[in-house]
């Protein structure tokens, strides 16, 4: 599902490049229960969400800038150079000033992979995740996270990290590496094989591998949503799981085929990570039946609320979505599939937090009126039909088609 374009419309304040990234190519049943099983919440070099979202507490000196500018940009130049341990000191210092920042923590993973310190490599990707939903950057983070898993031997991450690349973003490297892998798996849920509980999928969804981004300390919980009772049917639920407070929550649709307990949809994602300029906040609505020529399909609908501060909390980005996940009805043993629709989207940046100009350098003056020039909200809005032959058909009614996820409109398979 699409929450990713949180700020697909923010100029970035300095030049970016991921050293190691390719570049874009053209055109491109409930049972009640809660459970909480303990697990390795890796962070990565946490603390207070970078530059741009620490704003929103104490803001970003001049000295503060300057510190972190001069080391990000000595560490690329490394970086270009192959010196790979020089740009990891170089990019530490700029982590000191702005320990949570996506795309200096992407270039951290990029440069301990070719520096075969692979355990920080993934540390590293892993936080930069979390700690974004622009598509882009999210399709090159995940790119560096397929290499370190090939590198781990670790085929089934590198397969998984590979697609969801793709999904975000058409890249004709990415595609060599995934055929080397064996492929895009079928399903690229978390624990798409399913499991004979709810105690036993939450087992699953809660391994350190698959859970949700949730901070050190913080208390891991899964459990069947309330929500799962409105659903008009005993065979579907909304699994909840990730961090109790502080971190990331999932939406997960779950349905009983036969014995087993499979997820089947991506309903969204709360997060927060505290005072870091990042709130993004998901709600299941609720569902209904449909009955489309001689087939039933149920209609989950859900909505996504992301916002996120840059620039020192000068720019704010939004991303609201209106989701519709759609299932086949299918009889108790077929496995059921779903489809989800993002029927409405309205996305894009504008003016965060009132600044004086006599508090901001020149740098910043500069980065600001930049950014000014690409402030815009655009919509898009989708419709789906099911043919007479099952197929679930997608097409676009109106809006910006940069908002519509790649690979969204047209058919899909359902029955």
């Amino acid at each position: 599902m699409s929450m990713r374009r949180l700020a697909a419309f923010a100029t970035l304040p300095f030049a970016f490049t991921l050293a190691g990234c390719p570049k874009d190519t053209p055109a491109t049943t409930a049972d009640a229960s809660v459970v909480s099983v303990a697990a390795d919440a890796s962070t990565g070099d946490a603390g207070s969400k970078t530059a741009a979202a620490d704003a929103g507490k104490q803001g970003f000196s001049k000295t503060d800038r300057a510190a972190f500018l001069k080391p990000l940009d000595e560490g690329r130049k490394k970086a270009r150079a192959k010196d790979f341990t020089g740009a990891l000191a170089d990019f530490d210092r700029a982590l000191a000033v702005a320990p949570n920042e996506p795309r200096v923590l992407a270039e951290v993973g990029w440069a301990a992979f070719n520096a075969n310190e692979l355990k920080r490599a993934e540390k590293a990707n892993r936080r930069a995740l979390a700690l974004t939903k622009d598509p882009s950057l999210r399709a090159q983070i995940l790119y560096n996270q397929g290499r370190v898993a090939e590198a781990n031997k670790d085929t089934d991450g590198a397969r998984k990290a590979y697609a969801e690349s793709l999904s975000l973003r058409d890249n004709a490297e990415v595609k060599k590496r995934l055929v080397s892998v064996g492929g895009a798996p079928e399903n690229n849920l978390p624990c798409a094989a399913g499991a004979a509980s709810v105690e036993e999928l939450c087992t699953c969804l809660l391994k350190p591998d698959v859970m949700p981004f949730m901070l050190e300390g913080e208390r891991p919980v899964c459990a069947v949503d309330p929500i799962s009772l409105t659903l008009g049917t005993a065979r579907v639920s909304v699994l909840r799981y990730g961090a109790e407070n502080v971190g990331e929550r999932v939406y997960m649709l779950a349905a009983r085929d036969g014995s087993a307990l499979r997820p089947i949809g991506d309903l969204g994602h709360d997060y927060e990570p505290g005072a870091f300029g990042v709130h993004n906040e998901a709600k299941v609505v609720g569902a209904s039946m449909k009955i489309v020529g001689a087939r039933t399909v149920l209609v989950v609908k859900s909505e996504q609320h992301n916002s996120d501060m840059n620039m020192a909390g000068l720019e704010l980005c939004t991303d609201d979505e209106n989701l519709e996940t759609v299932c086949a009805m299918t009889q108790d043993k077929k496995p059921m599939r779903c489809v989800t629709v993002p029927v409405s989207t309205e996305a894009g940046c504008g003016p965060g937090v009132d600044a004086d100009e006599a508090d901001l350098d020149a740098e910043t003056k500069e980065a600001l009126a930049n950014l000014k020039t690409s402030w815009h909200k655009s919509d898009a809005k989708l419709r789906w039909n099911v043919a007479d032959d099952g197929t679930l058909v997608v097409e676009k009614l109106s809006g910006d088609p940069g908002l519509v996820q790649k690979g969204m409109l047209g058919p899909h398979p359902l029955f």
